[in-house]
């Protein structure tokens, strides 16, 4: 088996990426888009000592799986790598990767609940990013193809709010009006960069226009934009003149409008800055953190720590059960964006701390009796350290939320190796139609 070669394979598994498996000469060969059950006609792209990869080109026996009403972009962009599954299917999916996930690297199996569906798995997300560019003169804007930076033009997206494909057509003839330059990854030049869009549940709309340098025709460009759109209550710039592909700077000018947007997260409301982080699926994000509270089963008696907390999203919400919690944020602006969203919401039986959790937890443990704590880290998981912490100070209860399953599995593993337990965990569909999957689980200590 070389590359190029054709052949013919019956699928049999999944990887964790989504991709089928199946077999040739002894050796998994991984194709893109083929579902367990199905024969497919694939072209080798590459190959290993131990596997290989394939380009599925025809389907010859179809899985009842298949979804064939989907996305005209979806063989080139890179948001979506399951939308060619049935949406039940993929719920099915996430739930046996999370439990294979566990297995493989903690260990044991504990309960796994089923993956929580999205009530509207399309039209979902409440913040994308597009990046504009030029092709044969003219401006486009899109979505990077998969694993490149080639920008795939498109003109709609069905899990993005349908106002925004308005607000960023409407940009680009705005460019064009005020003979804006786009910006040329190549050569650094041009001032727009990419456009970033976020949408409450109330339906108002924070637009933030990344540039390389800030020029009067931005502050037109805004002007027009919000006298277009009467949703759009903020307007900020972000310069990044770097050659990076990281596209949010921490340089942030507010150039039209509210500093803050206002969303409502079970009942609650929370100022929401460009840089601050929100889940990017509302219904979803209450959902998971009212499974995270009734896994908590807080009393009134309780002392809470939020770890990971950002702008106290959590934090706040657990404040209305707990006789006081503690959030920890080593971003010092979503830490005093959080106690300005503890002032907003009249709370008073919480407190925000600013610093390492690592190294925050620490001094709490020493002089406070803690009775609950919740983790809701980055991707990369927790610290080691922080860990520890939490070991040595046998905390009774845990509540994990993860967006990245491996390290949740890594992480639950050092628990429970120093006398926790998994009590339950249950996945929940955040990202429709991609492979990621939010877990959240709760651990007590034996």
């Amino acid at each position: 088996m070389i590359v190029g070669d054709i052949i013919n394979l019956n699928i049999t598994d999944f990887d964790s990426e989504g991709m089928g498996i199946g077999h040739y000469d002894m050796k998994p060969v991984f194709v893109d888009n083929a579902l367990i059950g199905e024969n497919v006609r694939c072209r080798i792209t590459r190959v290993t000592k131990n596997l290989a990869f394939a380009e599925n080109i025809e389907i010859l026996e179809e899985s009842n799986n298949r979804e064939h009403s989907i996305c005209p972009y979806y063989k080139l962009c890179g948001g979506c790598n399951i939308m060619h599954m049935k949406y039940e299917y993929q719920l099915k999916l996430k739930t046996e990767l999370v439990k294979r996930t566990i297995h493989k690297i903690a260990g044991f199996d504990p309960v796994v609940n089923s993956c929580v569906g999205n009530p509207n798995p399309y039209e979902y997300r409440n913040k994308i990013i597009v990046p504009f560019g030029k092709r044969n003169g003219e401006i486009i804007s899109g979505f990077y193809e998969a694993k490149s930076h080639n920008i795939v033009e498109s003109n709609s997206c069905m899990i993005e709010p349908l106002i925004s494909r308005d607000i960023i057509e409407y940009t680009k003839e705005l460019i064009k009006k005020y003979n804006i330059s786009v910006y040329d990854e190549e050569n650094h030049t041009g001032i727009m960069r990419n456009m970033m869009i976020r949408v409450t549940s109330f339906n108002k709309i924070m637009v933030v226009l990344v540039v390389l340098k800030e020029i009067k025709e931005l502050r037109m460009l805004a002007e027009d934009i919000a006298e277009r759109f009467n949703d759009v209550v903020s307007i900020y710039l972000n310069i990044n003149d770097k050659k990076t592909n990281v596209v949010l700077q921490d340089d942030y000018r507010l150039i039209y409008g509210e500093k803050y947007l206002v969303e409502s997260i079970n009942g609650l409301l929370f100022n929401v800055h460009p840089n601050s982080f929100l889940q990017i699926n509302h219904k979803q994000c209450e959902n998971l953190y009212q499974k995270a509270i009734n896994y908590a089963n807080i009393k009134e008696s309780d002392v809470v720590i939020d770890a990971y907390c950002g702008i106290g999203s959590i934090s706040l919400n657990i404040a209305k059960y707990a006789k006081f919690v503690y959030g920890i944020e080593v971003v010092k602006e979503a830490v005093v964006n959080a106690l300005n969203n503890m002032k907003l919401n009249n709370i008073t039986n919480a407190d925000f701390l600013c610093g390492k959790c690592e190294d925050i937890i620490e001094g709490l443990v020493k002089n406070k009796k803690i009775d609950v704590i919740v983790f809701d880290p980055p991707r990369k998981g927790c610290d080691e350290k922080f860990l520890n912490t939490v070991i040595k100070s046998g905390i009774k209860k845990i509540v994990y939320i993860s967006c990245k399953t491996s390290t949740f599995a890594r992480d639950i593993k050092i628990l429970c190796d120093s006398g926790y337990k998994v009590l339950e965990v249950t996945p929940f569909d955040l990202f429709s139609h991609s492979i990621h999957t939010e877990c959240c689980g709760v651990l007590v200590k034996e």
